[in-house]
């Protein structure tokens, strides 16, 4: 019987990546108008792409959030031959902070789930590799402030996903076993097969489904795979 689901958040409940993707371009286009509007968009890619798997490192503690973010504005700088500019980390986060907010969307297939866990009982819980204070305000552009009992964030928790202490930890904070506590991210590797590995039922939500290497990877580790999170409400019982 299920006590627990676990969400990732960033593109398994809101278009992080179409947020991202859209501040990124606004920003560039701000802070370096000059480059053009293919450029600025191209810059929005790269830098929800991170390359350089900045986001990575911050992950593992090899850097704070507020380097990992100069680390990836860096990167574009240098990627994209953009005029040096006084404080254009400063600048570029200025712009960057509101417009990616602004742009957080809900996926429609978000609240049905919420509302069959609350009505059978089952605690919610979020366990994120992003930041507290970052977290929380998208918890409140998407309109789902208040809705989680636990909130586990990488700077909360000391280490973050693929590390199976995450998903215990959180497990903990919502108190309920792992194996009693049904996970669900977007990410093959990261959130479902770690889950899983942690002991957790870990569904992959296939949210992109041309992802041939991730279908792969979910059938040789055994996941349950969803296209969609109104299929996991079957799953809740």
């Amino acid at each position: 019987m299920t006590a627990a689901l676990l969400l990732d958040l960033d593109d398994t409940l809101i278009d992080t990546k179409a947020a991202m993707v859209t501040a990124g371009a606004v920003a560039v286009a701000r802070v370096w108008p000059e480059a053009g509007e293919k450029v600025h968009r191209a810059a929005g890619v790269r830098f929800h792409g991170d390359p350089a798997g900045f986001f990575e490192r911050f992950t593992t503690g090899e850097l704070s959030f507020a380097e990992m973010r100069e680390a990836r504005v860096a990167d574009l700088v240098e990627a994209f031959s953009f005029r040096a500019i006084d404080d254009d980390i400063a600048r570029f986060e200025d712009v960057y902070a509101p417009a990616f907010f602004a742009n957080v969307r809900l996926f429609d297939d978000v609240l049905p789930l919420v509302s069959a866990a609350t009505e059978s009982g089952i605690r919610l819980g979020l366990l994120t590799n992003s930041a507290s204070d970052y977290t929380q305000r998208k918890l409140e552009s998407a309109g789902l402030e208040g809705v989680f009992e636990v909130v586990a964030t990488r700077d909360t928790l000391g280490f973050g996903k693929p590390d199976p202490r995450a998903f215990r930890h959180a497990c903990d904070l919502l108190g309920a076993d792992p194996n009693e506590t049904l996970y669900v991210g977007d990410h093959v590797e990261i959130d479902a097969i770690a889950a899983k590995d942690a002991g957790l039922y870990a569904v992959w939500l296939r949210r992109d489904q041309g992802d041939r290497e991730g279908a792969r990877l979910a059938d040789a580790h055994g996941i349950r795979v969803v296209g969609s999170l109104t299929e996991v409400v079957a799953l809740l019982a």
